[in-house]
């Protein structure tokens, strides 16, 4: 804009004042208007560069609002906007079995009245499919196991009351996915091992009874959080903006805050790279099922990333400046309980304590630092850390 009016108020200004000096006349009112335009230009520029300043370079959020102009769409014959057909009525789906839609009104587009169908009372769906995904995240597979699909091509919940069960309480307490958490949590279901059972495995191979729990591998943003927590690094700050203001771009955007995983924003672009290790979901897609691999370059990622070996540093040294470990073997078992959740066994216990006495010459423990770091390098990198038992 303010390009566009130097361009207009020079050239004016200079064409008028060529003009009245071909013709003789006097060149105070060009002048006066050229003045003008030069204090326009200004205001202009000094808006230009206030608003570039602000970082408001485009806009930063995508979102939906209603049309100035609310009515019924035309379909597209074979896709194309230039054939139009007949009219379609706002409304919703037919195939749904519903005793009765709600009516939606001329002026509205009948998005305020699919949200209010969605949490009505007498519509279960939601909150079964709501409690089914948290019990999901909780036992690494569902009641219903196709997450994403609870049509007639899904597969059929393996406990259809206790989904009811659950969906019923989620609603009857608010919505309250906490609560719903802490009910599934406090359950003898919950807390049973992974450990197996001949007659078990023989019976339900595929743990669909939920006779054990299953052993499932840590994702990308509890390993992350994990590695924080036992380093001593991880930041509990809650609230507040996840990147600088004035972002533009999210190519080659680097995160290098130490705060929860959930803050971390999930640019399409610029994904962290231990997300991109351990199947993070794609920020492109609704995703209620996650990918679970085990494939080699989440072992290489550990053993050779710069951010493990980082945090194995940071954890060394915290190991190091705890006081109520009076030798090597108790800071052994301390790390142990620090990073894998459970003590060593005196196998564990007597090579690692071995190896950290030989790299240090003397008695002061400072001095085997290094072996620490690698102590917990290894551990963060053992199959017991990514996994929970």
């Amino acid at each position: 804009t303010a390009g566009a009016v130097a361009g207009v108020g020079a050239d004016s200004a200079t064409t008028a004042a060529n003009a009245v000096a071909v013709r003789g006349g006097a060149a105070a009112p060009v002048a006066a208007t050229a003045t003008k335009a030069d204090g326009a230009l200004k205001d202009l520029e000094a808006e230009l560069k206030q608003i570039t300043d602000s970082g408001l370079k485009r806009d930063a959020v995508i979102s939906v609002r209603e049309s100035k102009e609310i009515g019924d769409t035309r379909i597209h014959i074979r896709g194309s906007v230039h054939t139009l057909g007949e009219s379609a009525p706002r409304g919703f789906l037919q195939v749904v079995p519903v005793k009765r839609w709600p009516a939606i009104p001329a002026k509205e587009s009948g998005r305020r009245e699919l949200g209010q169908w969605l949490a009505a009372a007498d519509n279960p769906l939601p909150a079964r499919v709501m409690a089914n995904r948290v019990w999901h995240w909780l036992f690494g597979a569902g009641i219903v196991r196709t997450t994403d699909n609870f049509g007639t091509t899904g597969e059929g919940p393996s406990h259809p009351e206790l989904l009811d069960y659950l969906a019923t309480r989620f609603v009857d307490e608010g919505w309250s996915v906490k609560k719903l958490i802490r009910t599934i949590v406090l359950s003898r279901t919950y807390q049973l091992s992974t450990s197996s059972q001949p007659d078990g495995l023989k019976l339900d191979p595929e743990n669909r009874l939920v006779w054990r729990m299953n052993r499932r591998r840590l994702d990308a943003e509890c390993i992350r959080d994990a590695m924080l927590s036992v380093s001593g690094q991880l930041s509990l700050e809650a609230g507040g903006p996840t990147y600088k203001a004035g972002l533009a771009s999210d190519f080659n955007f680097k995160y290098a805050d130490n705060r929860r995983s959930v803050y971390v924003p999930a640019f399409r672009n610029s994904m962290p790279e231990i997300f991109e290790a351990f199947d993070f979901a794609d920020p492109s897609v609704s995703t209620g099922r996650r990918n679970v691999s085990t494939v080699a370059p989440q072992a290489l990622f550990m053993l050779n990333h710069p951010g493990v070996v980082e945090q194995a540093k940071f954890a060394a040294g915290r190991l190091l400046e705890m006081k109520d470990c009076a030798d090597d073997r108790a800071r052994v078992v301390r790390a142990y309980r620090l990073t894998l959740g459970r003590p060593p066994t005196d196998d564990e216990a007597r090579i690692a304590t071995g190896f950290v006495e030989q790299s240090r010459s003397g008695s002061n423990p400072q001095q085997a630092q290094p072996a620490w770091t690698e102590l917990f390098h290894a551990l963060f990198a053992s199959m017991d850390f990514r996994y929970v038992d």
